[in-house]
């Protein structure tokens, strides 16, 4: 009678151990892990593969086009579409700076995706960036201008 309950009771702690082990994660909550450093590091890239501007139909592009934060400065080559309210004279057409952000803020909204506000000034405008990145890497930035039609953007951060 001993030795049953004995079995029984190594039976039971043993189960516990085997079945109370915690599981891998999965590859969803790994990329979710990545994206998250990458965020909270402020240093990270989000590559730009269709454009939709606010008048006209939405575009895939085939360049190199991307947002990238390092630090406190943005670095931004995005392609522009759209109405120009004024423009200068030398102008490229589209949306390209360098420089450091102004009101840099970082939200997170509890499983579902990051939200990045930030303002930057161009040679000949200033530009408003809002960001959401969502935790599978795909990312949606919107840009408001002063002299220009706000334009939306989607592609995916860079997880390497």
């Amino acid at each position: 009678m001993k030795t049953k309950i004995f079995i029984t009771t190594v039976c039971l702690i043993s189960a516990g151990f085997v079945f109370g082990q915690n599981k891998q994660p999965g590859k969803a909550e790994i990329t979710a892990m990545k994206v998250e450093s990458k965020i909270q590091s402020q240093s990270y890239e989000i590559t730009v593969n269709r454009v939709n501007p606010m008048s006209g139909k939405s575009r895939y592009l085939t360049s190199g086009y991307s947002v990238r934060i390092s630090s406190d400065s943005a670095y931004v080559y995005l392609p522009y579409f759209g109405r120009a309210y004024s423009t200068p004279m030398n102008g490229d057409g589209g949306i390209k700076t360098s420089t450091a952000m102004d009101n840099y803020k970082v939200d997170y909204k509890k499983g579902k995706s990051w939200s990045i506000n930030f303002r930057a000034k161009g040679a000949d405008d200033t530009y408003r960036f809002s960001i959401s990145v969502w935790t599978s890497g795909k990312a949606s930035v919107n840009v408001t201008c002063n002299n220009r039609q706000p334009i939306s953007y989607w592609g995916d951060l860079v997880l390497q």
